[in-house]
């Protein structure tokens, strides 16, 4: 049924026709363009759409355009005038309130409407009118910062300024990417709409373990708007896409594995026409035994998910002699953990958009943590050679890791090339759940040996990971979580093993910390019953044991510097003596510590590099071209520092353009913490190159010396004189009609690692570098203080100190919004998170039952910078995105215990784990 409504959007009156089913979310978006209002989840669950109806902000996809006769609608668009922006986003601007974007115009939004109604808001009045607006990234506290800021801007009738410091790298300078955020201008994949274009969706498997007796597509095929419908016996190529072993099917054939299997793809001209035709096609099944949990899958005679075993991978680490060490601790704790599935719940689902070029080239635009690995992966389906596929990254709206790896990306491209038409394909929230890669769930057996005063002397760990259905980054998340599965301490024997085994789970991918996040939480909570068992101060007992310069890994590396971990501790021991908290009626207060260090880049024998090119444009801009991507956590800024500080050229001369596979370098994955250290060296090494190039060409043309040159924003100033010599488009200008490109590149190579050797244990004759399986690593301590409710098991985490070793801090707003958003995230896998299945079906199969972290529940974070010089880094940097996660959930944990007295073993500490502690330590 269609109705005509009349209403306002950004003072524009609408006179319309709609569909009483139609969302104002999609007439926002569809019929006017407007698409800073996102669609996250479509159920009013993530407020990414939120857009302010009658002076209120209300949740787009929650409401009918048909309901909205007279309404006065505002977006994001509407927000500044006369290309002005508005205070609120200037603010967010400022206090570095916003990273991937995605969350941030139905933020602003949200805000808006509360600062209107209420001008001067408390802190919880703040949480509280943003409740219903989730970001992942942030972790809310620079949002509340900003927030507060433009209510006194506006009491005050000023404005924010959005001066920031000047300078490259060590400054906060003006993101390359956030004014435009603020705007909600940039466009995510599905923000983008092509002439002739076609929806796609998947029909994914209802069964976690079954085979494919038969498809029967032919019902689906006639049904209105159809275009195409898919399966694998249509695919040209290898039927089969992944990082480390490509056997996770495109469209399965003979078997599924999990319920996030695709067996068939349709192609329409709208979207509610492909998922109608979904019900047409036919799959008979014949349903398997299924493998449910690792525990089982690692059993003999369980059932077989791959063929050739349930065992993905092993990995041991050895050093010492174990036994005998054990047999002469005077002390030893033993405790058994788990740690669960995870959801990444980045706010932007997964989305792809394919084109055919007219010289049969396909290109691809996507969110994408590594291009060129997903240029390969489609050209080997597609059967063309990769020089042929190009894929370009869009803006991701955060990623997390969970966006190493294709979903429908490889699905538009085939329908590009099998219908001749662009195809975009966007999952739904409850597809993107039920597809997407996985946190790897992990039980872990720790036995730890110390002597009477603390000294570390042996411990045994049995990991034992659920890699899910298919091998995704199981390999290499398993063998992180063996190498650092005893902390960051000097451990004389260690018999470490980690499995990854096969279950009909969605597979387990990438996700924040790579493996070191569920032994850190292992790790750091045996350290704390180890520090009671000696009646010791558990800073005191990690101080002890610390890794240090010159000190081994378990692995047998020998650390050079750069190593700032014992920094971490007393800079929270020193911010510990501030904290004071008063327990409200009823309720305990407790502090616990906890400690991590992690990897920067790949690592373990595997070649790690990545490239740049420097160049200056017809328009005097100054061009830099990177592999790396941007997922908000602010790399194309640090990255544009790094060339300012190392060419002389200004920073806001210059632009970076990444991750465009026929423009730019291969930078490789960005994942493993490894951009700023990798691609940094390359941009690094690119820009000193270009400054030679640059320089030799003015003294040539303009008669000045290297000595004398000054640029100064897009003008070369000749110091003797004072006076502007030319301006850089003029430079640019003059070297064209010469003939002469004024540019450079480098690809940086990092330094040589190795595999795990069979034994730590240095050998004679072996160079000590030979054990080196990783280039660098960060180190951090935080604490956190916890207040319990022993009559509900509520916990509410009142601080975390988190101190963190940066190398360098290149940008420091967005290391501390890095440290923040990995603290709220770590808070949520500490206290609610939890991916849950019932054999192989998705349980939490939306954003509310993940129990993702609000911004009511954010705690008072103070982030503590620690630059410990790492000299192999760019300008003494090395990554850090990763490391924050790790150390909060035990730390909080162990918070839990010093109030109250319980240990939580499994993750997450809900109230009922807690109560049902509780009641067993009272004996009732």
């Amino acid at each position: 049924m269609e109705r005509q409504v009349t209403f306002a959007v950004n003072g524009e009156k609408h006179h319309v026709t709609v569909e009483d089913r139609l969302t104002l979310l999609q007439f926002l978006r569809d019929r006017l363009g407007l698409v800073g209002a996102k669609n996250g989840c479509g159920k009013g669950h993530c407020g990414a759409c939120t857009v302010i109806v009658d002076g209120k902000a209300k949740r787009a996809c929650l409401l009918k355009a048909a309901d909205l006769d007279g309404a006065t609608i505002q977006t994001i668009e509407g927000l500044g005038q006369n290309g002005e922006l508005h205070p609120l986003q200037k603010a967010f601007i400022n206090k570095g309130a916003i990273q991937c974007g995605f969350c941030t115009p139905g933020m602003i939004m949200a805000a808006k409407a509360l600062l209107d109604q209420n001008p001067n808001p408390t802190e919880e009045e703040i949480k509280n009118g943003l409740r219903h607006n989730l970001c992942r990234c942030t972790g809310y506290t620079s949002i509340i910062r900003a927030v507060k800021l433009a209510a006194r801007m506006l009491k005050e009738n000023g404005t924010v300024s959005l001066e920031v410091p000047a300078g490259a790298v060590g400054s906060s300078v003006l993101r390359k990417d956030v004014v435009a955020k603020a705007m909600g201008q940039p466009l995510f994949t599905d923000d983008f709409f092509l002439e002739n274009m076609l929806f796609g969706k998947l029909l994914l498997s209802p069964l976690p373990h079954a085979e494919i007796v038969s498809i029967d597509t032919d019902v689906a095929k006639k049904m209105p708007g159809v275009a195409a419908v898919l399966t694998a016996k249509d695919i040209p190529g290898r039927n089969g896409f992944g990082l480390m072993i490509p056997h996770q099917p495109v469209l399965a054939d003979k078997k599924v594995r999990y319920v996030g299997d695709p067996v068939a793809v349709v192609y329409a001209e709208t979207e509610a026409q492909a998922e109608a035709a979904l019900a047409g096609i036919k799959v008979e099944y014949n349903p398997l035994p299924g493998v449910f949990s690792p525990l089982e899958g690692i059993e003999e005679g369980a059932p077989l998910v791959h063929e050739e075993g349930n065992i993905l991978h092993h990995v041991k680490v050895r050093k010492g002699d174990v036994e005998k060490a054990f047999a002469g601790a005077e002390v030893i704790v033993e405790g058994n953990y788990y740690t669960p599935l995870v959801e990444h719940a980045y706010l932007e689902p997964e989305a792809g958009l394919a084109k055919v070029e007219e010289d049969g080239t396909v290109t691809v635009w996507t969110a994408s943590q590594g291009a060129f690995a997903f240029r390969d992966m489609i050209a080997a389906t597609l059967d063309l050679p990769p020089e042929m596929v190009r894929v370009i990254y869009r803006p991701a709206g955060g990623a997390f890791g969970g966006k190493e790896e294709p979903t429908v990306q490889i699905h538009c491209a085939l329908g590009a090339v099998k219908t001749g038409r662009p195809v975009k394909m966007t999952l739904t929230r409850e597809e993107s759940i039920r597809m997407s890669t996985k946190r790897h769930a992990e039980h872990i057996y720790y036995k730890t040996g110390a002597t009477k005063d603390g000294k570390l002397v042996a411990w045994e760990a049995r990991i034992i990971a659920d890699t899910g259905a298919y091998a995704s980054l199981g390999k290499p998340v398993v063998f992180r979580s063996a190498v650092v599965a005893t902390g960051p301490y000097v451990v004389p024997h260690v018999k470490s093993d980690a499995y990854g085994i096969y279950t009909n789970h969605p597979p387990g991918g990438a996700f924040r910390g790579f493996g070191s996040t569920q032994v850190a939480f292992a790790a750091e909570v045996q350290m704390d019953k180890l520090a009671r068992a000696l009646n010791m101060d558990p800073i005191a007992l990690r101080r002890l044991n610390a890794l240090d310069a010159g000190e081994t890994t378990i692995t047998g590396q020998v650390l050079g510097p750069g190593v700032g971990y014992r920094q971490t501790l007393d800079a929270v021991e020193e911010a510990l003596r501030e904290v004071r908290f008063d327990p409200s009626p009823g309720k305990k207060i407790g502090v616990g510590i906890a400690s991590a260090y992690k990897n920067v880049g790949i690592g373990a024998g595997k070649q790690d590099g990545a490239g740049a090119a420097v160049e200056l444009t017809e328009t005097g801009v100054v061009l830099l071209k990177v592999g790396a991507t941007d997922m908000g956590q602010g790399s194309d800024t640090a990255l544009a520092q790094i060339a300012a500080q190392a060419s002389g050229i200004p920073y806001e001369v210059i632009r970076v353009l990444s991750s465009d596979t026929f423009c730019t370098p291969d930078g490789g994955e960005t994942t493993a913490s490894r951009q700023t250290f990798v691609t940094g060296n390359a941009v690094q090494a690119a820009a000193i190159r270009f400054k030679q190039v640059l320089q030799d060409w003015i003294s040539r043309e303009y008669g000045i010396g290297p000595e004398d040159m000054v640029f100064h924003s897009n003008l070369l100033i000749d110091a003797r004189s004072g006076k502007q010599a030319a301006t850089m488009e003029e430079v640019a200008k003059r070297a064209k009609a010469k003939g002469q490109k004024l540019a450079a590149e480098h690809y940086y190579l990092a330094p040589t690692t190795y595999p795990l050797p069979e034994s730590a244990d240095h050998q004679p004759g072996v160079e000590l570098a030979r054990y080196n399986i990783h280039f660098a690593y960060c180190f951090g301590t935080q604490a956190a203080v916890v207040e319990v409710d022993e009559e509900t098991g509520e916990v509410k985490v009142l601080k975390v100190i988190a101190a963190h070793d940066v190398g360098r801090a290149i940008h420091p707003q967005n290391i501390r919004g890095q440290i923040e958003g990995s603290v709220v995230m770590g808070m949520g896998y500490g206290l609610s998170e939890e991916f849950k299945l019932d054999r192989g079906q998705v349980v939490t199969g939306n954003l509310a039952r993940l129990k993702l972290p609000k911004i009511t529940q954010t705690p008072e974070i103070q982030p503590l910078i620690i630059e410990v010089v790492q000299p192999e880094g760019p300008f003494g940097a090395k990554g850090m995105g990763e490391l924050p996660i790790n150390p909060t959930a035990p730390a909080i944990i162990n918070a839990i215990y010093d109030a109250v007295g319980v240990r939580i073993n499994s993750l997450p500490a809900t109230r009922e784990k807690i109560l049902q502690a509780l009641a067993e330590k009272n004996g009732r």
